[in-house]
């Protein structure tokens, strides 16, 4: 365990935004750099200002964001389940416009989005089975820096959530020496 139970830092998207934001890298060895470049994306507290953007200046944070929806997502920072979240690639101009002056009202991150991998996977439906392309989510724990497990979500939707489209939360395992 990283924190204690009543401890919400990790639930917190902001930490995203301190891992990925070019001011606090200097925070960080080498190989962590590495390690964020590899796993984090791009993440910003959503405020008015300027921000950098992969290592450019953007002077106008928020006109980036509103001229960017295609490749950007809008998450509050203390939320789960999916509420609040908002694809831009998924709603029109005037859709997105909107959901960004509710989330400059609040506290919100703006993230980039990072290509989520689908496979196909049988579904129990209606008494029976189908076969439906599903978006794949793996999340491992770790523990004393190993492998102890993963947390498997599978979603119909492009929100890749339990609460969304045929989402689940499926068992997982790892067969060895099949072939």
């Amino acid at each position: 365990m990283v924190n204690t139970f009543r401890d919400k830092l990790l639930h917190k998207k902001m930490t995203l935004a301190l891992l990925s934001d070019e001011r606090y890298r200097s925070l960080y060895t080498s190989d962590q750099r590495a390690a964020i470049d590899r796993h984090v994306p791009w993440t910003r507290r959503l405020r008015e200002g300027p921000s950098t953007w992969r290592g450019q200046v953007e002077p106008d944070l928020v006109g980036f964001v509103a001229r960017n929806r295609d490749r950007l997502v809008l998450k509050p920072n203390d939320e789960y389940g999916g509420k609040g979240v908002v694809l831009g690639w998924t709603v029109d101009q005037a859709t997105w416009e909107r959901s960004l002056s509710e989330a400059l009202a609040g506290c919100y991150v703006v993230q980039e989005a990072v290509e989520i991998p689908r496979e196909p996977f049988p579904v129990a439906v209606d008494g029976g089975v189908s076969i439906m392309d599903l978006a794949i989510d793996l999340d491992p724990y770790l523990f004393h820096g190993r492998p102890g497990g993963v947390l498997t979500r599978l979603s119909s939707s492009a929100l890749l959530n339990v609460t969304a489209g045929a989402g689940s939360v499926v068992p997982t395992f790892v067969v060895e020496g099949a072939k």
